[in-house]
């Protein structure tokens, strides 16, 4: 898209962005608070990724429950339960104001879906990142094998079959494992702290 045509869009569009984009009040804590950590992990990449992504959509909101599950309680972060949702649910995971005209309630339904179309992509760069800073090659193999067939049916399959397919039902799973990506580091950290030690013990054979 050009530059001419994306202020065509924002102007058009104008009178329908949200003072009170509260999903975006959210990430933004989210990122206040990590930046305060100084956390550069796949985590705070992923922050950024999806505000870039949803501050395009005007005046979109999150279904209240959907929004609970996401920004409030216990969490591990709020922008990966929105990823993990956006997934799952998919278009149902947003609401459109009422009040706005057909061809402009169009265009933000187009805008979702390009954003749901993303998602996917978003997802493996965070997978991506993650394995980047395992502390082995296999590590994410050993503690999530389902991921060897995720991949392949992600990468292969995606342009034959439904998306939602293939993420439902292992998808819970996965999402689980990943958020305790800290934890399965500390594990492969652990196997290979011990399998450098029993080297290092072992008598060089006699010639």
């Amino acid at each position: 898209m050009n530059f001419i045509s994306v202020i065509f869009i924002y102007l058009f569009l104008a009178p329908v962005f949200s003072k009170d984009h509260e999903i975006l009040k959210c990430l933004g804590d989210e990122e206040k608070r990590l930046h305060l950590k100084k956390d550069l992990s796949p985590i705070y990449d992923l922050n950024q990724r999806l505000i870039s992504e949803l501050i395009q959509i005007p005046k979109v909101e999150i279904n209240p429950s959907d929004y609970l599950v996401i920004c409030t309680g216990e969490k591990f972060s709020e922008s990966w339960n929105l990823l993990e949702l956006s997934i799952k649910k998919r278009k149902s995971l947003f609401i459109i104001p009422k009040n706005i005209s057909d061809i402009q309630r169009s265009m933000i339904e187009g805008m979702i879906e390009d954003y749901i179309e993303s998602s996917r992509e978003i997802l493996l760069n965070v997978i991506s990142q993650v394995q980047t800073q395992a502390p082995t090659a296999t590590c994410l193999k050993e503690e999530i094998p389902e991921l060897d067939n995720f991949f392949t049916e992600i990468k292969y399959l995606q342009e034959d079959v439904d998306p939602q397919i293939i993420f439902s039902g292992k998808d819970s799973k996965i999402f689980e494992k990943l958020k305790n990506y800290p934890l399965a580091f500390e594990k492969c950290r652990a196997r290979l702290k011990k399998k450098l030690k029993s080297k290092s013990t072992e008598r060089p054979k006699k010639s």
